[in-house]
C-alpha cells in the first residue's frame, strides 16, 4: 500500500554550522578592541590637555589686565599722578559751569595744567600710561585710549563719537561750539579756545575710560 506524498508544512530545518564558516578570534577582537580604546584615549587626552591650555592662558591674560586696570586707576590718585588726577577734576568741572567765576576757575585750572605739562609731554605722559591698557586691555579700553591721544593732537573730529554716552557727546558739542565761534567767558582768558577743547576732551574720555575699567573689573554680573 503506497503512502500519500506529505504537504510541505512551510518550516524550515535549521541548518548546521558548516565547516567553512569561521567564528571570529577572541583574541584578534580583544587586541582591536583596546587599540581603539587607547586611540580614543589619546584623542581625548590631547583635546583635554588643548583646553586646559587655552583656559590657563585666558586666565592669564585676565590676571594681566585686572593688573594693568588697577595700576591705571591707582594713577588717579592725585598723590601718585597729579597730571591725571587734575585732568579727571577738570573733567567734573566741565560739567557744572553756570556763572562767570566758575567758568575763571576752570580756565585757571587749565592753564595750571598746561603751564606744568605741556600738550606735547601730556601726550607721552598719557601715551606711556596707556599703552598697558591698549596692551592687556579689551577692545573697548584700547579705543578709548586712542581716542585720548587723537584729542590730544587736536583730532577729535576722527572720532566716533556714537560710541559714546549722550552726555559725552553733547558736552563735546557744546565745546566745539565754542571753540569754532570764539566764545569766551570768565573775566581773563587764560588759554586758547584749542587748548579748552582739548582739555575738556581728554578729561571727559579720561572719565569714560575709569568707569569702563571699572565695570570690566566688577564683570558683567555685578
Amino acid at each position: 500500500m503506497r503512502r500519500p506524498p506529505l504537504k510541505p508544512s512551510g518550516k524550515q530545518a535549521a541548518r548546521s554550522p558548516h565547516k567553512g564558516d569561521k567564528q571570529p578570534n577572541p583574541y584578534v577582537v580583544a587586541i582591536l578592541t583596546a587599540t581603539l580604546a587607547g586611540i580614543f584615549s589619546v584623542i581625548g587626552g590631547y583635546f583635554a590637555a588643548v583646553f586646559q591650555a587655552e583656559h590657563a592662558m585666558a586666565q592669564k591674560q585676565f590676571e594681566y589686565r585686572v593688573a594693568a586696570y588697577e595700576a591705571f586707576l591707582d594713577k588717579t590718585d592725585r598723590n601718585r599722578a597729579p597730571a591725571i588726577s587734575q585732568i579727571l577734576n577738570i573733567g567734573t568741572m566741565a560739567e557744572h559751569l553756570a556763572t562767570d567765576g566758575e567758568i575763571q576757575a576752570f580756565e585757571d585750572c587749565i592753564a595750571e595744567l598746561l603751564n606744568k605739562h605741556s600738550a606735547e609731554e601730556l601726550y607721552w605722559q598719557l601715551n606711556a600710561d596707556l599703552n598697558v591698557l591698549r596692551l592687556h586691555g579689551s577692545e573697548r579700553i584700547s579705543k578709548i585710549c586712542s581716542d585720548i591721544l587723537l584729542a590730544l593732537m587736536l583730532r577729535d573730529y576722527e572720532i566716533n563719537w556714537q560710541a559714546y554716552p549722550p552726555d559725552v557727546i553733547a558736552l563735546h558739542e557744546r565745546w566745539k561750539i565754542a571753540q569754532e565761534k570764539g566764545i569766551s567767558y570768565g573775566w581773563e582768558a587764560r588759554v586758547t579756545d584749542d587748548e579748552i577743547l582739548m582739555v575738556v576732551t581728554i578729561a571727559k574720555l579720561t572719565q569714560v575710560l575709569v568707569q569702563q575699567l571699572k565695570s570690566e573689573i566688577r564683570g558683567p554680573g555685578a
